[in-house]
């Protein structure tokens, strides 16, 4: 079977040009609100059908920015409809905020998938760097803080995903940090790193008074960098809503607080009971738990000891809500699996305040767990817990769901002949093919050595086998540079398997892996799966080939 070409159908993500013409759909907006021939209660209504359409091509085109402006412009006309104002000035401010990031096209990558990274420097960065950033999914955007207009900068902040601030030996962290110090509430709402030159306390002192996540120096250690640069993406606030679950037996508690939760684009659930609790905690795996230490079927205490229990559950930050005033009371709850101890007459600015850092900060920890540290890619462990739950979901939704494994051909020949920092640039350069080609939701796993595992949710075995197949061909094309101005090239083999037909995570992947093995003994650089006739390519071809 010969090979199969590079444009075969395939549902992944096309570019926003191709989709909508953004600037007309901003102009639309706000001519809507501007047609007073039209009742105001018709204007809002194809007002937020308008921007409920735009949003969710603003989020499956990974533009966060946009789309958290587009959310708070829907949740803003949900609040005219329910209460009315004079006119509509804050809406209208709200879309020409957005006409303004549609228009900054050299911030915004309209005609790309990839979220911005903005990098703040006086000098170009290194390749390490860009390669890392290329590598994780980043678009990339360099400027000279000390030399562009306070509205630029903040403007281009406001846009970015990801913040870098570098330094060089001869500046400090305070010289690059001054001008956007204005901005510090911006900078931290955002995944900031600094690199600096030189390693000092005083430097460091500058970076967390801005509010910076993370700091590292130069050399640059680049498994840190990897593995900082994928949770980055994991912790994508805008992409990814904060999940909260809150446990209280007084249904009124669940009313008062959910309302101001989702009102901050939050996923909130509540229950009274504490077996439904425990089942809801499974099904959604929260980024936090809220928990009323006294309830009349079972003390907070122990469920909070059974919430531990679960491996899903075990890291998950808990914090006990109760009126409680003995201090030896709060210290046994918090010993006995709670997080913090937190007075029900909490502010609710204040709430979300330590829900928000709580959350984020075990998003991060968990993040960096689950990465393989030379790509930034799930690790083994990380890879098949995702596809456990993959299959969890397509069960439950009766949808399909591939696995492809991976393996690149003749890799210890590579490593033999060229040394293990040319096989290291392989895996990565194959990572990243994988991580840039395949659908945001998809996953992407190193499962060990050179080897791969893909996820594909909600895709047949036939499309996923083109799709590898195109894939491999792409890879087999890509030159590496050798000693001197030699170049070499590799190929790869994959085996593929499906659910339903494999009911379950080992059979998937026994599977995947028998028929990787029959794409080795077959000559490699090929794809096997069970959907194609039993065909053995004539020599000299390759492709998919069937069992």
């Amino acid at each position: 079977m010969n090979a199969l070409p590079l444009d075969t159908d395939y549902p992944r993500q096309e570019t926003i040009a191709q989709q909508i013409n953004w600037q007309l759909a901003a102009a639309s907006l706000e001519a809507v609100l501007a047609d007073h021939s039209v009742r105001r209660s018709t204007r809002l209504a194809d007002l937020i059908e308008q921007t409920t359409t735009l949003l969710e091509a603003a989020r499956r085109n990974r533009l966060p920015q946009l789309a958290s402006v587009l959310d708070r412009l829907i949740h803003a006309i949900e609040r005219e409809q329910i209460t009315p104002s004079e006119d509509f000035s804050r809406l209208i401010r709200l879309i020409r905020h957005i006409e303004r990031i549609i228009q900054n096209s050299t911030i915004l990558d309209i005609n790309g998938n990839n979220p911005l990274a903005l990098i703040l420097s006086d000098t170009e960065p290194s390749e390490t760097l860009r390669d890392a950033l290329h590598r994780a999914g980043y678009a990339t955007q360099t400027i000279n803080p000390k030399t562009q207009p306070a509205l630029q900068i903040r403007t281009l902040c406001e846009e970015a995903s990801l913040m870098i601030f570098v330094t060089t030996q001869s500046e400090s962290a305070q010289e690059i940090m001054a001008p956007v110090a204005p901005f510090e509430t911006l900078i931290k709402s955002r995944t900031t790193l600094m690199i600096a030159a030189n390693d000092s306390f005083a430097s460091r002192a500058a970076a967390v008074k801005t509010g910076v996540t993370h700091f590292l120096t130069e050399p640059l250690d680049v498994s840190r960098l990897n593995t900082l640069l994928q949770s980055a993406r994991m912790t994508d606030e805008e992409n990814r809503p904060l999940r909260v679950l809150m446990v209280d037996d007084m249904a009124t508690a669940g009313v008062y607080w959910g309302k101001h939760f989702q009102r901050h684009n939050i996923v909130y659930r509540f229950e009274t009971s504490p077996e439904k609790a425990y089942r809801s905690a499974i099904e959604m795996e929260p980024d936090i738990i809220l928990l009323d230490l006294y309830m009349p079927d079972i003390d907070g205490i122990d469920l909070a000891r059974i919430f531990r229990e679960h491996p899903r559950l075990q890291d998950v930050p808990i914090l006990f809500m109760s009126t409680e005033e003995n201090d030896r009371r709060r210290m046994e709850a918090k010993i006995q699996g709670g997080d913090d101890f937190l007075n029900k007459t909490i502010p609710i600015d204040d709430l979300l305040k330590m829900v928000r850092y709580r959350a984020l900060r075990y998003r991060q920890s968990n993040a960096e767990k689950r990465s393989d540290s030379l790509t930034g890619l799930l690790n083994h462990n990380a890879i098949k817990d995702l596809i456990e739950s993959e299959l969890d979901r397509a069960n439950r939704q009766n949808l399909t769901l591939t696995v492809a494994l991976i393996d690149i051909d003749h890799f210890k020949k590579v490593n033999d002949t060229h040394g293990h920092q040319i096989g290291d640039n392989v895996i990565r350069k194959l990572s990243n093919l994988l991580n840039t080609r395949l659908r945001r939701y998809d996953g992407v796993g190193r499962y060990g050595g050179e080897e791969f595992l893909v996820a594909l949710p909600n895709t047949d075995e036939t499309t996923a086998a083109h799709l590898i197949n195109r894939l491999r061909i792409q890879f087999g094309q890509t030159p590496f540079q050798v000693d001197g101005n030699n170049q070499m090239y590799c190929t790869f083999s994959a085996g593929i398997a499906s659910f339903p037909q494999n009911l379950d995570l080992t059979s998937l992947i026994d599977e995947a892996d028998r028929n990787l093995y029959l794409a080795k003994t077959n000559g490699r650089n090929r794809v096997v799966c069970d959907q194609f006739a039993r065909t053995q390519p004539r020599t000299g071809e390759t492709g998919i080939l069937g069992r």
